[in-house]
């Protein structure tokens, strides 16, 4: 049976960090979102519009799923995504997909105004496509109504309080069977 951590949260989370220390400290590899779409965003970055970055992280989504699906049995992934973007029974269709599969979900929890400070922070250094300050109110409204994808065991890393990243490994320690 594989395994997959879903690293899961809004944009500007902090997904990406939770995701480098799980990593990091268990050598598993990481499937980004972002990773897989944005070398493509780089080679169409002046056509790149809203609904072309939409499509483009589809594509990138159903690629972190092929890779898991033809990868060797008793593999563990970390995907870094926020899933709510797509609706639910597209995961499901997914993890249907790939067979035998536990599921250990992380979400990343971060208010609203860190969300958007993050963002703000950010929005300079991204690659041309990704929407700019304008999706700022958007991102805001979405942390005060995101919520996680519950198909499996849950963690919630509350980024307000200063998460314990020695819990979550814990936590990972704990309900991986591969530990």
């Amino acid at each position: 049976m594989k395994t997959l951590i879903l690293v899961n949260g809004i944009p500007a989370s902090g997904k990406s960090s939770v995701a480098k220390v799980i990593a990091d400290y268990f050598s598993y590899p990481v499937l980004s979102i972002d990773e897989i779409k944005e070398p493509f965003m780089v080679q169409f970055a002046d056509v790149i519009d809203r609904p072309l970055n939409r499509k483009l992280g589809y594509a990138a989504y159903e690629s972190m799923f092929n890779i898991v699906q033809s990868s060797p049995p008793e593999t563990v992934f970390i995907m870094d995504a926020w899933f709510g973007f797509r609706d639910k029974s597209v995961l499901e269709g997914y993890l249907k997909k790939i067979g035998e599969v536990s599921v250990l979900e992380v979400w990343v929890k971060a208010s609203p105004s860190l969300v958007a400070e993050r963002y703000k922070n950010r929005c300079h250094c991204r690659v041309k496509g990704h929407p700019g300050e304008e999706y700022i109110p958007e991102l805001i409204l979405l942390a005060e109504r995101a919520q996680p994808m519950c198909l499996g065991k849950l963690y919630t890393f509350e980024q307000n309080i200063s998460g314990s990243y020695d819990e979550l490994i814990s936590w990972v320690k704990e309900n991986n069977q591969r530990n």
